[in-house]
């Protein structure tokens, strides 16, 4: 190994002085170097299904504690009659369609335990309408996404036709 001492620089060295004479500086490795930000969206499998009342208080309380329970960070929460839209924020490990299951699965479980009018209404054990909506971003979907994906996924089910 050469000493930044022995090595002298003349013509025919190709070695940059500031290589030479720098000195290397490491930075402490965190246990979370990143985390992704990811924009979600989820809809009621029925659109006549509001987010209103109670149950939008506590879909906020909920979504908390599924953020807490798995060690996620909620950045941004809204609940508007016709969506629910979070912001979250997750190690790069973690996959969006991970992340989505849970949700779906732990809310759905909630409002058709704590709401029977819906229970009755939906025979699935998943309140959302199939699929969800997911970007990589710090900021909520802009309000022309949200609508045209309602009405694709209304179109999908059934519920409106493609002319409407």
């Amino acid at each position: 190994m050469l000493s930044t001492t022995s090595i002298q620089r003349t013509k025919s060295n190709t070695i940059p002085e500031w290589e030479i004479n720098s000195e290397v500086a490491f930075e402490p490795v965190s246990r979370n170097p990143y985390e992704l930000s990811y924009a979600c969206l989820l809809i009621p499998r029925f659109s006549t299904h509001y987010l209103i009342g109670d149950l939008a208080d506590n879909l906020y309380d909920w979504m908390k504690q599924i953020c807490v329970s798995f060690g996620w960070r909620l950045d941004y929460l809204s609940v508007q009659p016709n969506y629910l839209q979070w912001i979250l924020r997750v190690l790069p490990t973690t996959s969006p369609a991970y992340f989505m299951s849970v949700t779906r699965r732990q809310t759905s479980q909630e409002i058709l335990e704590n709401f029977p009018r819906v229970k009755k209404e939906n025979r699935s054990k998943d309140f959302w309408a199939p699929g969800y909506l997911v970007i990589v971003s710090t900021s909520p979907h802009p309000s022309k996404m949200i609508k045209d994906y309602i009405q694709l996924t209304r179109q999908q089910q059934g519920i409106i036709s493609r002319r409407d």
